[in-house]
């Protein structure tokens, strides 16, 4: 495969270099104003780098590989008109779906130290701005609070809901490594709960994580419990990859799914 992908990239870089010294095509704009001759030397370097001297193949470099092909396919195929590059982009992907995972372990233990390693302190934090949140609704307690007006509560099912918002922006690796702690970090203690099941198969099926992905933390608060009550409050988590590629057809069926209902019997 890392040979058919070489090859592959020969074939592109001797394509950019028709179409840059083309007449015709030479001033054809490019994605965000990249010059062919930046384009040249990008995918030049790609190739140089894939393969070494001693003729072994670096699949270190597969990551780039997968990230630019995947680039120049959304974005400048149209100008390249490369007829290689849906191919290249499939290769690339297969190889890239085989070595970026390891780069977060190969088994679940591995994978939890290396987890933890990386999302310890946004995990820290997301915890304690979920435990201020209680705290807060303690110490708020028969306090009014500005709610949505009436006046545009139109389509929303509980307008009096009182909520609050925190985003977290960060890294791929970061939601990476959030994912792998939720996974295998022993937060569910019925191993034959269906939903849970699902939702981690869900989970296995997504081979990357594209622009927009995230995860949404939720937690909800019953006020008719009691507050030491462990019922009193409840969290959802929810999942999405992100926007597709416009080539990758072969996608997970369905968004992912919502917990249990806690009305709703265990399985056991």
């Amino acid at each position: 495969m890392c040979e058919h992908v070489n090859a592959l990239i020969k074939k592109l870089n001797e394509r950019i270099k028709i179409r840059k010294e083309d007449q015709k095509t030479k001033e054809l704009p490019l994605y965000h104003g990249e010059s062919w001759e930046l384009m040249q030397r990008r995918w030049a370097k790609l190739e140089k780098d894939f393969r070494t001297k001693n003729t072994k193949f670096d699949i270190s470099k597969i990551p780039d590989i997968y990230d630019c092909i995947k680039y120049d396919l959304q974005h400048n195929n149209h100008t390249l008109q490369f007829e290689h590059a849906e191919e290249l982009y499939k290769c690339a992907k297969y190889l890239a779906d085989v070595v970026i995972p390891q780069e977060y372990g190969m088994t679940p233990q591995e994978k939890m130290a290396i987890g933890q390693g990386i999302c310890t302190p946004l995990l820290k934090k997301i915890r304690a701005d979920l435990q201020r949140n209680i705290e807060e609704s303690e110490e708020n307690a028969g306090e009014s609070i500005n709610r949505l007006n009436p006046i545009y509560s139109h389509g929303v099912s509980s307008p009096s809901r009182h909520v609050r918002t925190r985003l977290y922006f960060t890294s791929e690796s970061h939601i990476h490594s959030l994912l792998t702690v939720l996974r295998f970090g022993g937060l569910i203690d019925n191993p034959k709960d269906e939903q849970w099941n699902r939702a981690m198969d869900y989970i296995g099926a997504v081979s990357e994580l594209n622009y927009l992905s995230q995860i949404v933390i939720m937690l909800y608060e019953d006020p008719t419990k009691d507050p030491s009550s462990d019922s009193r409050f409840h969290v959802e988590l929810h999942f999405s990859p992100g926007v597709n590629c416009c080539v990758h057809k072969n996608l997970p069926p369905g968004p992912g799914f919502r917990p249990k209902s806690r009305n709703e019997p265990v399985l056991m």
